[in-house]
């Protein structure tokens, strides 16, 4: 099924309902998400994706959450980290609506669970799909930089981690 599909079948009240049941810390914004939830509504889906969409629990010591990312369909793997899994956050919503959810992903999480997860991750960085592309030409851009950097000029212009951590504390008061 894809998410397009899955969408269809549901309403904007049921979904609200679970938004504010997993994200209570999102209430705020929950205008916000009606209105990607219509606009999913009228948007066509592009059906040449062959990104799967898939959910996983992750429980941890100090947290539970649920990671949304996506894989393709053919099973092919980056060949620099060897991870199948793609990072779905900038991808255009009518991607998204012609993407195939995981079969596995109905085992565990209801329908309305998957949409709200999905609705999550899609609006991570903006509830306005023109801005999540203008970060992402940011991001693209400053990468494209790093990469032109002479090695001297990458260690003038980064920090090491240990740098980065130890600085995170200064200036607030004691």
């Amino acid at each position: 099924m894809t998410f397009h599909e899955l969408i269809r079948r549901q309403h904007w009240l049921s979904v609200e309902t679970e938004l504010n049941r997993l994200y209570p810390d999102q209430e705020e914004q929950i205008d916000a998400y009606r209105e990607v939830f219509n606009q999913l509504m009228e948007m066509k889906p592009d059906p040449s994706s062959d990104i799967v969409i898939r959910l996983i629990e992750i429980r941890e010591e100090d947290e539970n959450y649920v990671d949304v990312d996506g894989y393709h369909a053919d099973g092919s793997v980056d060949p620099l980290s060897g991870n199948d899994g793609l990072a779905l956050e900038f991808t255009p919503w009518d991607s998204w609506l012609g993407m195939k959810v995981d079969e596995r992903a109905f085992k565990e999480f209801t329908e309305l669970e998957i949409i709200v997860h999905c609705l999550y991750e899609m609006t991570f960085f903006s509830f306005d799909q023109e801005e999540i592309a203008a970060q992402l030409e940011e991001l693209n851009k400053n990468m494209a930089e790093f990469k032109n950097m002479t090695p001297g000029e990458k260690r003038r212009n980064n920090k090491s981690i240990d740098d980065f951590l130890s600085g995170l504390g200064e200036g607030e008061d004691e």
